[in-house]
């Protein structure tokens, strides 16, 4: 059975008296203001859509609806566009405010443009007692103030507005500070007409400031049409200029309950899974209990449609032109923006969606990847488990270059978007001249650290030749290989030479000193691995082999006699990082020649999985994670979160003048990146929590030192906690009340 709307445009009634309903033999659809208030089936309970309008569209006074058969066209309608203003980027330096000192920012908001609030950015070197007043003025006069205690670190602290303001010159002063407390600030003046203050005179740079405007970009109108099973929603927008107008924002609200477990329609839960014709998958459970979904952190990308199954009722396929779809939550509402591009045509830029209601049906696309088995319930559960945790992100996964192996093991097998977004990632990363590999895209460094320092992480050049073996193991794409030949030689000798690769070990710059309070260098970035980075040197390891590999496949010569090297890095990585007395390896050896170990268990489980150590190695290293206690004074590396592994095992002090006492007389020594003061024990991903990923490692070294049925039985028992409703994933608390 199927069925369909077809939405043309929303127009709305002056005055609105109510709503204006469309109904034929199989939807009922309200329309209320500029929004789309109700979809239902005809014989159906589950509504839809709690509103449903084109982003920032409002209604004015003139605002009508006219109704012409199953067809509503709803106009005039305005669309006033979010803007922010000011520099929340490229201000990486906390200067500190003095007592009695006073800063300031100049700004000047353009013509045609409203705002009601102006954030500050502010450090506070983890002091939770300082405290300042921030003041909003215009030609000399307070338009607002407020005293902000206890001031949190590096969020923006807003000043509302009693009254919207207008286009003018601004001028937004900190003072009375109280306790260690600074504003981020630019070495470079990045706006114009704008300047930094101390104390009245203008000085270097600008300071991180932020005011979320709005502005009239055009006027439209809305058109809503049913035709028989099938909606269009149909939006014309004239501008009020002639600047390019390319995304078109929609706006998609439905019931929802964000405590709790319960994915059902009692709960207000009225779509359970959410796909596309890229690949990508969401199930609802991950957005249970989150009180907001990070902009960008999920985030899907269709071409041509994306699958909204109902919990009830019917399931709804939404088209539109080259779309994108991301989500916010609140307790008792979802909210999903869909971004769709925008057409240029005689009447306006245009912009449409295509809703059909379908007859439920829980099948899955041919192609999708899927396993098989004997037994259909084990069957359903690994493709369900697959694809919520194999596809719940649009390729590529990450802007950095670190992911590329794990991609490529996750999405290399099959054919589709997921792979090929991976290989154009891989092919158009930059590399630098010298052969230095990028952190993060188009940045050399960390992105979460910008104070001035040196933030590279000195894995990457191993994770790209990772990436691009894995990605011709699974293609036998030569042609791709061929066209990375430079790049690879460039990126393996970087790591021979500027890094003496070819001595064994690859060792960070001087900069990098695996000290506590020094900076990150790899994945686990709040931990500052460096100069002997086990981590790191598990990744050179495993690019040996995988550059030696490709070699061959290219007929290259290569840069040296990888075999021997391999042989070297072996021995060399035994000889530094394995603690004889524990039975595993550790972390670090810093630029002090102080060993750091914490109990890592993804540095122990990678090493296995590319070939490092021994059987007598893996079988200790495997004695201690299975029966040795953690700090929590018991042995639950993997009884404490089940699908995974704790990180570590031993606790991680906190410190600063935060700590508790118990942590500062601690015999075992912080060891943290600068800006993070550390948590208790299991409180942190990175200090003895989990990341399913390590499963992988674990699964595939227990089938090689342990047999299969080892392995197997470590799986089922992750399983049955995937079975639980949370499904491994949401907000906090999960379902056993993990944090």
């Amino acid at each position: 059975m199927r069925f369909s709307i077809f939405a043309a445009a929303v127009v709305m009634v002056h005055p609105v008296l109510g709503g204006t309903t469309l109904s034929n033999e199989f939807v009922d659809l309200t329309i209320s203001g500029s929004s789309v208030t109700s979809l239902k089936t005809r014989a159906g309970t589950v509504d839809f859509i709690k509103s449903l309008k084109p982003g920032f569209w409002h209604e004015t006074a003139e605002t009508q609806v006219k109704v012409d058969g199953p067809t509503a066209v709803i106009s005039p309608l305005e669309e006033w566009r979010e803007d922010n203003y000011g520099t929340p980027s490229g201000t990486d330096t906390p200067v500190p405010i003095a007592p009695g000192q006073t800063f300031g920012q100049t700004l000047r908001i353009p013509e045609g443009v409203v705002f009601s609030e102006v954030g500050v950015k502010l450090p506070t070197w983890l002091s939770k007692t300082s405290a300042v007043t921030v003041t909003v003025s215009r030609e000399g006069k307070p338009l607002a103030s407020r005293r902000i205690e206890n001031v949190n670190q590096n969020l923006w602290q807003v000043v509302a507005m009693d009254a919207p303001q207008g286009a003018g010159d601004y001028l937004v002063a900190v003072s009375d500070a109280v306790g260690e407390i600074g504003w981020w600030t630019s070495e470079k003046d990045i706006l114009g007409h704008a300047e930094a203050q101390a104390d009245g005179k203008p000085v270097a740079g600008d300071r991180a400031i932020q005011i979320k405007g709005r502005r009239l970009v055009g006027t439209g109108k809305l058109t809503v049409a049913l035709d028989g099973g099938t909606v269009w929603i149909s939006a014309v927008l004239t501008p009020t200029s002639d600047a390019p107008y390319e995304m078109f924002p929609w706006v998609w609200k439905t019931t929802w309950k964000k405590d709790g477990y319960d994915c059902s329609p009692e709960a207000g839960v009225v779509f359970k899974r959410i796909y596309t014709d890229t690949l990508s998958y969401m199930p609802v459970e991950q957005l249970k209990r989150r009180p907001h979904v990070a902009k960008g952190s999920l985030r899907f990308r269709w071409k041509e449609w994306m699958e909204m199954d109902g919990t009830a009722d019917a399931d709804l396929r939404v088209s539109g032109n080259g779309c994108s779809l991301s989500w916010d939550m609140t307790a008792d509402e979802m909210t999903m923006r869909i971004d769709s591009i925008a057409r240029r045509e005689a009447d306006g830029w245009r912009a449409g969606l295509k809703i059909e209601l379908n007859a439920p049906d829980d099948a899955m696309p041919a192609e999708f990847p899927r396993f098989d088995t004997s037994d259909p319930e084990l069957t359903k559960d690994l493709n369900r488990l697959w694809w919520e945790r194999g596809l719940s992100y649009s390729a590529p996964a990450q802007p950095t270059i670190t992911w590329a192996d794990w991609m490529g093991l996750m999405w290399g097998w099959f054919e589709g978007p997921p792979r090929d977004g991976e290989r154009e990632h891989i092919i158009n990363y930059p590399i630098t001249d010298e052969g230095y590999v990028h952190t993060w895209g188009k940045e050399r460094g960390w992105p979460l650290v910008r104070d001035g320092r040196d933030t590279r992480h000195f894995d990457t050049n191993a994770r790209y030749i990772l990436g691009c073996r894995r990605h011709f193991l699974f293609t036998g794409d030569i042609d791709f290989l061929r066209s990375q030949k430079e790049r690879l030689r460039k990126a393996m000798n970087y790591q021979l030479e500027t890094l003496r690769g070819k001595e064994g070990l690859i060792v960070t710059p001087e900069f990098k000193t695996g000290r506590h309070k020094d900076i990150g260098n790899n994945y686990w970035d709040i931990l500052p691995f460096g100069h002997l980075d086990a981590y790191a040197n598990i990744a050179f390891y495993g690019s040996i082999e995988a550059m030696r590999q490709m070699d061959a496949a290219l007929g290259s010569t290569p840069l040296t006699d990888f075999k021997k090297l391999r042989e070297l890095a072996h021995r060399r990585f035994d000889e530094v990082f394995w603690n004889d007395e524990a039975g595993r390896y550790i972390g670090c050896v810093d630029a002090d020649g102080g060993r750091h170990d914490y109990g890592f268990t993804f540095v122990n489980l990678e090493a296995l999985y590319y070939g490092l150590g021994d059987e007598a190695k893996a079988k200790r290293i495997y004695h201690w994670m299975e029966t040795e206690p953690t700090s929590s004074g018991k042995a639950d590396t993997y009884a404490k979160w089940i699908f995974a592994p704790r990180a570590t095992t031993i606790h991680n002090p906190m410190w600063g003048p935060d700590a508790p006492g118990s942590e500062t007389g601690n015999p075992v020594k912080p060891w943290w990146t600068f800006w993070w003061p550390g948590t208790p024990f299991g409180a942190q991903c990175q200090d003895g929590g989990a990341i399913f990923y390590t499963s992988f490692f674990d699964l595939m070294n227990r089938s090689r030192t342990f047999g299969a049925e080892n392995a197997w039985k470590r799986f089922q028992e992750i399983l049955v906690r995937y079975r639980m409703p949370d499904r491994l994933c949401g907000g906090n608390p999960l379902y056993l009340g993990e944090i």
